[in-house]
């Protein structure tokens, strides 16, 4: 009871003490940035309070990352609001930890992002851009720590659901924006060179060259993304959870079904609007897991709305899209921009054989031009646009193999977790674990288009460290599942203890 009291007049405090600071504020700031500060002063001691908040806040902001960009550290390292969030849940975090109202979670395998990191700084030694290798190694190790973070603060079942949930409203939000972007003519603007770099950093509708000579010039929308394929790949990546999500709900909860079917609606069309084949053919793999480990299940009824809405789709769909992403041979040398990714990885693998111990160097964006001289501007940095190429270039095979060990080891786990929860009849969190290990796998599956191990993804990492935290929660419940059983042993002829966390199937 003393604790308790305690505790809510320390809240008190922290209030009265941001409102005192707030009502001083306009005296020195201009009247919107002093409301911004005094209102990020609430959301910090909120998070102070409970540092979950701070995760469910960094889930919701993440998809519009672009949009809540608040400065620069560097040319390639901006500072956006998902960030100073990351930032603030650790500190809040680590203050728990240091006065035992939070523990730390540990899983063996974890300790390999580190590893990873360790051997992106040893590549380092002797490289010939080591600035932009010690940007791509900071920029790393911000995933690492917001990975280490999702596993510690995931916590329980309701917190998975909600940062799922959090997650897919958000990116529904945005791609729904990058459906109306394409509506509004100041969003049009022309196509870019090394779109990576900070001057070619917008978003919006970009009219696209690359492929003119088969489709013309096509206009790609990316919301509040980068770039449209980046776009296409965070929606591929909610496609299973919300399936998921959307088996759990009950039937008679008509409502919520809808309004899941709806988000689906929403990011199926806004992939349509990148005009991309990458994010087309995650989308197809993503539905493929599903129907393998049997998150969707087939049933005539469902045979014939598909083909339906198949008929429908190919007659509706304009005539652009066919031509580029669902035309064969848009996927064949005839295509530039697969030639020229061909070049890439194979310039990438020459200068890999040549650096196969510890690599080029991380981050190294310009040593490529050593080994592909007939790309068409050297001015602006390139990659292999595989990230697995990448790696191994410049990264070596220390890095390769530890990376990939690493994901190795969280889709066994997670499959693990999934057989776990299955055994102990929850359903639901069965689903959303085999939702999330389909997820990882589409992020994979892209990382042969794309590069992806420097940039942060931060969607795709929270994936991941989802995936972690699921893997914990499923060793706390098979202890607890153990722990009942030795009980009803030690007891005969009493009741069987009630598993802790089973809910309704609802499907």
């Amino acid at each position: 009871m003393t604790v308790t009291v305690k505790s809510r007049l320390g809240a008190l405090g922290l209030l009265i003490a941001a409102g005192v600071v707030a009502g001083l504020l306009p005296v020195f700031l201009k009247p919107l940035v002093a409301l911004a500060a005094a209102f990020g002063a609430v959301v910090v001691i909120v998070i102070v309070r409970d540092p979950h908040v701070g995760i469910i806040l960094t889930a919701l902001s993440i998809p519009l990352e672009t949009a809540g960009q608040v400065g620069s550290l560097t040319a390639n390292l901006p500072l956006t609001v998902p960030k100073i969030l990351t930032a603030v849940t650790l500190a809040a975090w680590l203050v728990n930890v240091s006065l035992r109202k939070a523990r730390y979670r540990r899983l063996p395998w974890m300790y390999l992002l580190p590893a990873f990191l360790a051997a992106a700084c040893l590549s380092l030694v002797g490289a010939k851009e080591v600035g932009p290798g010690v940007e791509a190694v900071f920029r790393f190790c911000t995933t690492v720590v917001f990975f280490f973070l999702v596993v510690q603060l995931v916590d329980s079942p309701r917190m998975l659901k909600l940062t799922i949930a959090a997650l897919i409203i958000t990116s529904a939000a945005a791609a729904g924006y990058a459906i109306v972007q394409r509506y509004l003519p100041e969003a049009k603007f022309a196509f870019r060179y090394g779109w990576e770099e900070s001057a070619a950093r917008r978003s919006g509708v970009e009219q696209d060259i690359v492929e003119k000579e088969m489709v013309g010039v096509v206009e790609r929308s990316s919301g509040v993304s980068l770039h449209s394929i980046l776009l296409s790949l965070n929606v591929a990546l909610l496609v299973a959870p919300l399936t998921a999500l959307l088996a759990n709900a009950h039937l008679r909860d008509v409502l919520r079904r809808l309004f899941w079917l709806a988000i689906l609606g929403v990011l199926a069309a806004a992939v349509v609007n990148t005009y991309a084949r990458t994010g087309f053919l995650l989308f197809v793999f993503a539905l493929f897991l599903m129907l393998c480990r049997g998150l969707i299940r087939v049933t005539k009824a469902k045979l014939i709305v598909a083909l339906v809405v198949v008929i429908v789709l190919l007659t509706a769909l304009p005539e652009k899209y066919t031509r580029r992403v669902l035309n064969p041979e848009s996927y064949s040398t005839r295509s530039r921009s697969i030639r020229a990714r061909l070049e890439l990885v194979s310039a990438a693998g020459r200068q890999f054989l040549d650096h196969p111990l510890l690599g080029a160097g991380y981050g190294n964006r310009y040593g490529i031009f050593e080994y592909y001289t007939t790309y068409p501007d050297k001015k602006h940095a390139v990659t292999p646009h595989n990230a697995y190429v990448q790696v191994a270039s410049q990264v070596g095979l220390v890095g390769l193999v530890v990376l990939m060990l690493f994901f190795w080891k969280v889709h066994r786990h997670t499959i693990r977790s999934v057989a776990v929860f299955s055994r102990l009849g929850m359903s639901d969190l069965a689903r959303l674990g085999s939702a999330l290990d389909i997820s990882m796998l589409v992020f994979l599956l892209s990382g042969l288009a794309l590069d992806l191990f420097d940039k942060g993804m931060p969607q795709a990492w929270l994936v991941v460290g989802m995936c972690g935290a699921f893997s914990c929660m499923a060793e706390r419940a098979c202890a607890e599942d153990a722990g009942g059983i030795r009980a009803e042993s030690r007891a005969p002829g009493s009741a069987p203890a009630e598993r802790p966390g089973t809910a309704a199937d609802g499907t």
